[in-house]
């Protein structure tokens, strides 16, 4: 059973939810990366997968294309963060007893800098922190007071986005620190993440952790059987602090 609704934030905007199965159970939100959004295959099949595993789900985005949601050239780590917080208020005034989350790539600072007491137990998917390199080819609009960069489309995102995330570099330890969920880090061989990750950013991380790797997988962990294991990874690491 799905169910869409959204939730009013500070600014007049709208978070667009998706949660799947019953309050009644353990929960799993899924926060998705930079430009990304809850539609994404990792998303889509990993609701299922949770649900076959006795969990349910929440998923969201960050911005959207409707009229009342956040547009990512409006947003900054910070915004993401304090609708993360709304979203997980959201379950806790509900009642809900148990809170997981799953960040991917650019989900993972989002979560660190959420109030990560309200989390059981924290999974990351190749989490990015390497902005400043990302953004080193970007164009400034004095009109627009942002940049224009080019992937394989063109997209705009506001100056102070661009200045956090390049800040983020150097506070990620500060940041990390500051986490006391138990959390574990789900690298892809052939992903974003860099060896800061492999090494400072674990080191930093509190007790329990753990960190894999999944080798041939990709960032978007889209390769021939590599979603499973991220899957089964994700569901062990729960388990073990899925209290009733």
């Amino acid at each position: 059973m799905e169910k869409e609704f959204k939730i009013k934030t500070d600014k007049g905007k709208y978070i667009y939810c998706r949660l799947r199965g019953s309050l009644n159970e353990s929960v799993v939100v899924f926060v998705h990366g930079f430009t990304g959004h809850m539609n994404e295959h990792i998303f889509y099949n990993g609701v299922r997968f949770f649900e076959k595993n006795g969990f349910s789900t929440l998923c969201f985005n960050l911005y959207g294309d409707e009229d009342d949601a956040r547009k990512l050239h409006e947003c900054d780590l910070n915004i993401h963060s304090a609708d993360l917080n709304r979203v997980v208020n959201y379950l806790k005034n509900k009642k809900v007893k148990n809170i997981f989350i799953v960040g991917h790539s650019y989900g993972g600072p989002t979560i660190l800098l959420s109030n990560t007491e309200n989390y059981k137990a924290i999974v990351l998917w190749d989490p990015s922190f390497h902005f400043r390199t990302l953004f080193k080819n970007k164009t400034y609009s004095k009109e627009f007071k942002g940049y224009f960069k080019e992937w394989s489309f063109k997209f705009f995102i506001g100056d102070r986005f661009v200045k956090e995330a390049e800040d983020l570099v150097d506070r990620y330890w500060e940041i990390t620190k500051k986490n006391n969920s138990p959390t574990k880090v789900i690298l892809a061989e052939k992903g974003n993440a860099q060896s800061m990750l492999k090494k400072d950013f674990f080191t930093a991380l509190n007790l329990p952790k753990d960190m894999i790797e999944i080798k041939k997988a990709g960032h978007t962990f889209s390769e021939d059987g590599v979603e499973e294991k991220l899957f089964h990874e994700t569901l062990k690491w729960f388990k073990k602090f899925n209290r009733k």
